[in-house]
């Protein structure tokens, strides 16, 4: 009987693919070895970063930059308040490692979450508060106690928040109550609120002034000279502290010239 076409391509599929697996296992090296992948082959690790939202603008270029340079990389950033993010990995997440806006939500995580327990901090950069206006300034604000005019609004961050904990510091250092305030969860919410009008004015960072500024907006940007400047600890948690890519880009976070020139290009000052 005459074989088929359709057996005989069969047939031939068949013997392609013993040849194919013979020559597979006939370059695959020693025994036990076949799987293993290319020397040459760039493998991906990811680098989780739980960071401060005020840390935003600058991170993007901060991941863009690194990654640049070492192939295979992936920086993977969280952003939001910095109680926020301790309360995440008290609950559970286990980033590589954190930032916050202030040391003392560091301390607090340090003392507190498992995940960060006997970790070492490293200031990467200090930031500082000021009250800065709408576009325009149509509430006409020079001095704090603009605030407490009828019908101006003030955004600020919620109280456990270092940005909230700063301005409200500051206002009960000056006495001084808001006619009507509005709450935020993080810096970059109060950024949006000041850069649409919503709110006439908002206690945020200069370096979150210095990105309104660069879309074009006429702010007004008012220091608060009799508050400190807050710091940015970065600390490595117990999960990080296994991986040599987040370990190489704390350290490259805390003590390079290169990320320091972006941070300081962004409004941050770095030591």
């Amino acid at each position: 009987m005459e074989t088929s076409p359709l057996l005989k391509n069969s047939r031939l599929l068949a013997g392609a693919a013993a040849v194919t697996v013979l020559g597979v296992s006939a370059c695959g090296g020693p025994a036990g070895h076949e799987n293993q992948p290319d020397a040459g082959i760039h493998q991906a690790t990811t680098v989780e970063v739980f960071a401060a939202a005020s840390l935003n603008n600058a991170g993007a270029e901060l991941e863009a930059t690194h990654e640049k340079a070492n192939p295979g990389v992936d920086i993977s950033f969280n952003f939001a308040g910095s109680s926020k993010l301790v309360q995440q990995i008290q609950e559970g997440a286990t980033p590589d490692m954190l930032i916050t806006a202030d040391a003392a939500t560091m301390n607090g995580a340090l003392e507190n979450a498992e995940e960060l327990k006997g970790a070492s901090i490293e200031v990467i950069a200090t930031n500082a508060l000021v009250l800065a206006t709408a576009n325009g300034n149509p509430a006409d604000i020079s001095t704090l106690d603009d605030l407490t005019r009828q019908g101006v609004i003030t955004a600020l961050c919620a109280a456990e928040v270092p940005c909230g904990k700063l301005a409200h510091q500051e206002l009960e250092s000056k006495n001084i109550e808001p006619a009507t305030m509005t709450e935020e969860a993080n810096v970059t919410d109060v950024s949006t609120k000041v850069a649409t009008g919503e709110a006439d004015a908002g206690f945020i960072y200069t370096t979150d002034a210095a990105s309104i500024k660069k879309q074009d907006q006429d702010i007004t940007v008012i220091e608060l000279p009799g508050l400190e400047r807050n710091a940015y600890p970065l600390a490595v948690t117990k999960s990080g502290s296994g991986n040599d890519a987040a370990k190489s880009f704390a350290d490259w976070l805390a003590n390079s010239d290169e990320a320091s020139a972006i941070l300081t290009d962004y409004g941050f000052t770095t030591a």
